[in-house]
């Protein structure tokens, strides 16, 4: 049955059917429960299968020569651990004299830097700031930085030792504390009075100037005496 309409309706059509839909037929309950039980063994028989599929036969390790292959195998494989762990382990490389040479170098590096840093702005880095003014600029009057830009750390990660002098005519103190990590002990790296030179200027520039040696008095000759 064709319904026409000339235009969309507002509510829904609903169309009467007066004859049965050709090719389709309606199954009884008792048809429909017997599908399921079908569908329900067909399943199971395939789950059956695969754990069948995926069992071992416990009778194959009854087997004398599964047994002596097992066996040889297991023997091969004490065998190599026993290889492995009676076998020394190679030394690794001392690698602390490398370690000495670079914190040499740092340290040397870091004095150069604070010598600038004298020289720039007349006076040391502050102690509560320590070599981080050497990388950033903390408003110091004439401050030229950055003077460094890495790490504050020796190769044993142990951080540069910083000491301010007590006096401003005096070279700072700084110094790795080395591969024991301890400062003020016999393995420290200094920095050398060396390290604090400076093509820019001496950093001793501030220092008060000497003062004047006392000028003697000249000797008068005889034959210059006036005779009254």
């Amino acid at each position: 049955m064709a319904v026409h309409l000339s235009k969309p309706p507002e509510t829904p059509v609903r169309v009467k059917r007066t004859e049965p839909v050709l090719g389709l037929r309606w199954r009884s309950a008792e048809e429909r429960r017997e599908a399921r039980r079908k569908i329900d063994a067909i399943r199971r028989d395939a789950e059956r299968q695969r754990l069948e599929a995926l069992r071992i036969d416990a009778k194959a390790f009854h087997s004398p020569k599964v047994l002596l292959a097992i066996l040889m195998g297991m023997s091969v494989v004490a065998v190599a651990l026993m290889l492995l762990m009676g076998r020394p382990q190679p030394e690794k490389p001392d690698i602390t004299p490398l370690n000495q040479r670079r914190a040499r170098k740092s340290v040397a590096t870091i004095a150069l830097a604070m010598t600038l840093h004298r020289v720039h702005t007349g006076a040391w880095p502050q102690q509560r700031l320590g070599l981080f003014a050497l990388a950033k600029d903390y408003g110091t009057p004439g401050w030229k930085g950055p003077y460094i830009n890495w790490a504050y750390k020796d190769p044993w990660g142990t951080h540069y030792v910083y000491r301010m002098p007590q006096s401003p005519f005096e070279a700072p103190t700084l110094f790795s504390c080395g591969p024991d990590k301890l400062p003020d002990t016999n393995d420290d790296i200094r920095a050398l009075p060396e390290d604090f030179a400076c093509k820019e200027g001496d950093w001793r520039r501030t220092e008060a100037p000497a003062e004047p040696a006392p000028i003697a008095p000249t000797p008068i000759s005889p034959e210059t005496r006036t005779t009254p």
